[in-house]
């Protein structure tokens, strides 16, 4: 069994699970369904990975001599559900056998890494939503010959409460761990700009790179937008207003046009961001005289719109902008080691969201809620996101924290003298 990617003419990916080794595989039937039916309407990344934890599953069912599909279809839930206990060991022993006691003699290496307790949580509860699912619509399918509608209604309810019960008893519901901000400081922005600058003498990146890596760079910081969206932008989204430069972000995640493997996904709204002249000046620069790679001293000509293009004159992909901030990061590491504890395109968009709610609250003046409501807009989150909240609430908490340091301060101050 795997997981691979269908893509359809009008550009929409689809993950799917397929039996492996057959010439032309076929999907696993349920897992199918559960896609086209239930996660249509979701981003290509998140289902995918509701079917890496529904394929772990049926993997470990696998070698207890259980066909998942045939069980569900056949309503017969209390034999998957005795598989839990050993599916749960399985996954945090690095997928190794459960039954410890039999193993004897030296132990084979894990074929797979052990996982971080919530990465073991969050394959648990994909697996508990896909099977909820399962007896959602399954339960009433099989029963329907039943002498009453009650009868129906009674199996799928206990079925769903032994469902809740038994993954209860396994999700740890580890918190994430929120303590460290990814934001930038001063000291780290003013280093990691004064080597992304292109000509600087200790850039790390060849010359004919260094402008499109700087604007990559300048763009996340002044816009916040995330790295799908950054990978996504045509050449026509950045324009002149009559007031201010802007970059617009558009919802362009099933392009029939995107040759990408790994297509970059979108999370949030679309929407307008104004930029700085400067910036829209180097933008201009570079469509002109440095987006195009050249070949045989000649400009290549591109079939594609997007504006960050790659040496070899395709679309950016992820891997590459992940490249980029890995090269980064080991040479600031090279000149100050423990600088920084990692580097990536999310970091920007936390220091964009933190400066630029200090700004409107600081130098505009505005009062909390306004600036939280326009750090919402900006960021392109829905009305019921937590996380404008999430940044107001960190803003609050270094201000006081910085208020109290300076009330005790002045408080020696006054012993002293």
């Amino acid at each position: 069994m795997k997981l691979i990617q269908s893509r359809f003419s009008s550009g929409q990916r689809v993950p799917l699970l397929v039996q492996a080794g057959d010439e032309a595989p076929l999907p696993i039937l349920v897992p199918f369904i559960y896609v086209q039916l239930k996660l249509r309407r979701r981003a290509y990344n998140t289902a995918a990975a509701h079917l890496r934890a529904i394929q772990a599953f049926y993997a470990y069912a696998e070698t207890r001599g259980l066909d998942v599909d045939e069980a569900i279809l056949a309503c017969q839930f209390e034999s998957i559900l005795a598989l839990l206990d050993g599916y749960a060991i399985w996954l945090q022993s690095g997928r190794q056998a459960d039954n410890l006691i039999a193993r004897i003699g030296k132990a084979e290496s894990a074929p797979f890494p052990q996982i971080d307790p919530r990465t073991r949580d969050q394959y648990l509860r994909l697996l508990k939503q896909y099977l909820s699912w399962c007896v959602s619509r399954y339960i009433p399918r099989v029963r329907q010959n039943s002498t009453s509608l009650i009868s129906i209604e009674v199996a799928f309810a206990d079925v769903a409460d032994v469902i809740e019960r038994r993954f209860e008893s396994h999700i740890i519901n580890l918190r994430p761990d929120r303590t460290r901000y990814r934001s930038l400081t001063d000291t780290q922005l003013q280093i990691v700009r004064a080597l992304i600058r292109p000509d600087a003498t200790e850039n790390p990146f060849p010359e004919r790179l260094q402008l499109r890596n700087w604007l990559m760079i300048e763009l996340l910081l002044e816009t916040g937008i995330r790295r799908g969206e950054l990978l996504k932008l045509y050449t026509t989204d950045i324009n002149q207003g009559s007031q201010h430069a802007y970059v617009s972000v558009n919802d362009r995640e099933h392009d029939p046009g995107d040759p990408r493997a790994e297509e970059p996904a979108l999370k949030t709204h679309g929407r307008t961001v104004g930029i700085s002249a400067q910036l829209y000046e180097v933008y201009e620069r570079y469509i002109q005289s440095e987006r195009r790679p050249v070949r045989y001293g000649k400009p290549m000509k591109l079939p594609y719109r997007y504006l960050f293009i790659s040496d070899r004159g395709r679309p950016l992909s992820i891997r590459a902008l992940s490249n980029v901030f890995d090269r980064l990061f080991l040479t600031i590491e090279l000149a100050h080691s423990g600088l920084l504890p990692t580097l990536c395109a999310h970091d920007f968009r936390h220091t964009f969201a933190d400066r630029f709610l200090a700004y409107l609250v600081e130098q505009r003046g505005y009062d909390l809620e306004r600036a939280t409501d326009e750090l919402r807009r900006v960021c392109g989150w829905s009305e019921t996101s937590a996380m404008p909240r999430r940044y107001a609430s960190r803003y609050l908490a270094e201000s006081a924290n910085l208020h109290n340091a300076q009330r005790a301060s002045a408080a020696w101050s006054r012993i002293d003298s």
